[in-house]
């Protein structure tokens, strides 16, 4: 037998990823009673780069330096893409309260004014991307400043490899060095949570420092995989350039991701300051529209909640979060039914082509919606007033191709709730 619970709130968030909890920290800064529905487990999956558009027209030559020029074409392009449902000051007013927001939880991220910063990656290559964490930062100078820089590996650490990164980085004329360090039996095993706490271990820091020192004379850079230190990254690292007498950064891998993990622990963490009640792992069930309220109900193992709300926002996620559901035949969104932008035959949601130039037609399926982001019906009207949809379920976003997730998620997260907001202080 469940417990039952009731709960009201002003705005219910239905989803704890990126978008959901950039939504959850928007409202509760703007003093909304907010409850939140999901599982944040899927952060732990992200790179910690917040991507605004990185690509377009989506070929490899398209590499954009400059995102507002980027976004001028796409949005003539492109009249239904989020993007265009919004200006480019308000993608970035999004993301700088996003990073002022995380800075508060402790975590600190950088920008490069209103350009792209060209991040190295596991792979040796450059990504474009719109904002980095600090740890990053200096392994986004390589190429200009022509440091001497010395790769550091872990041995049996799955993943990430220092010589592919040196041999790639070498050919375009940088000095490159490479250091494998064995770790003792006393360490235990080796994965990158493992590694990164014993990173926050002082002793451990004194052996690792001991390792590089010797190379100190041939290198003016080290770069090691996102392991810093689950907690504090920075200070970590900073303790780390005063030990040896070089700079340091992080290089962002696959998951799991120690990055992923930290922006997860900073949310969390200032979400719960802000009072906002989260219902892990719980699930929405059943909904009713009454007198101009969502009513809920949402359950986990031990737990059947009953959640009124004057306004609810979808953040499900696609096809992996639970957000979208593909049937033989067609799409459907998974809590409210809501309508899907969709091909219209199942023999058109792929390419034959896996690497096909202009992409996949089912990864712009998701939800139309108003230049409020509310979901709309075939005749463009919103569903609910109060109904708000955002991040990757939202249609006509190739964010994968684009390179625009997080730019994405972040806007509309804002406008969404920033609209709820004016319109419940209208009294609407």
């Amino acid at each position: 037998m469940k417990d039952k619970q009731n709960i009201t709130c002003d705005l219910l968030i239905i989803g704890a990823g990126f978008a959901g909890m950039v939504a959850a920290a928007c409202s509760s800064s703007l003093g909304l009673n907010t409850v939140q529905v999901g599982n944040s487990s899927e952060l732990f999956l992200a790179s910690g780069l917040f991507d605004l558009l990185g690509v377009y027209p989506t070929d490899p030559s398209s590499i954009i330096k400059n995102p507002g020029e980027g976004l001028k074409k796409l949005q003539a392009d492109i009249p239904d893409h989020p993007y265009s449902k919004t200006s480019y000051e308000n993608i970035i007013k999004s993301f700088e309260f996003l990073k002022q927001f995380l800075e508060s939880a402790g975590l600190k991220y950088h920008s490069s004014g209103n350009k792209n910063t060209f991040i190295l990656t596991s792979a040796g290559t450059f990504k474009p991307t719109f904002m980095v964490p600090q740890t990053f930062v200096k392994g986004c100078q390589i190429k200009e400043a022509r440091k001497r820089v010395l790769f550091v590996n872990f041995k049996g650490l799955r993943e990430f490899s220092a010589k592919q990164i040196a041999n790639v980085i070498h050919n375009t004329g940088i000095d490159t060095s490479i250091l494998t360090i064995e770790l003792p039996d006393t360490y235990g095993g080796l994965n990158p949570v493992q590694l990164a706490g014993l990173f926050e271990d002082s002793e451990f820091l004194d052996f690792f420092s001991k390792k590089i020192i010797p190379f100190s004379d041939k290198t003016d850079l080290v770069g090691i995989p996102a392991v810093c230190g689950i907690h504090k990254s920075l200070d970590i690292l900073t303790t780390l350039e005063k030990m040896t007498g070089l700079d340091f950064f992080e290089i962002p891998g696959l998951p799991p991701s120690v990055p992923g993990l930290r922006l997860k622990n900073a949310f969390e963490k200032k979400l719960s300051q802000n009072n906002v009640i989260f219902l892990s792992n719980s699930k929405i069930t059943a909904h009713t529209f009454e007198d101009h309220h969502f009513i809920l109900t949402a359950a986990n193992q031990n737990t059947k909640f009953t959640i009124t709300a004057k306004g609810v926002i979808l953040a499900t996620g696609r096809f992996p979060g639970g957000g979208l559901h593909a049937k033989r035949d067609q799409i459907t969104e998974t809590v409210f039914n809501l309508p899907v932008y969709q091909p219209e035959q199942r023999n058109l949601w792929h390419k034959l082509n896996f690497f096909d130039p202009k992409g996949h037609s089912i990864n712009t399926a998701g939800l139309e919606t108003d230049a409020s982001y509310r979901p709309v019906d075939t005749n463009r009207n919103p569903i609910f007033e109060n109904l708000y949809a955002i991040g990757t379920l939202l249609a006509h976003n190739d964010w994968v191709r684009l390179k625009s997730g997080s730019g994405v998620s972040c806007v509309t997260a804002c406008t969404a709730v920033n609209d709820f907001y004016h319109n419940a202080s209208r009294g609407h």
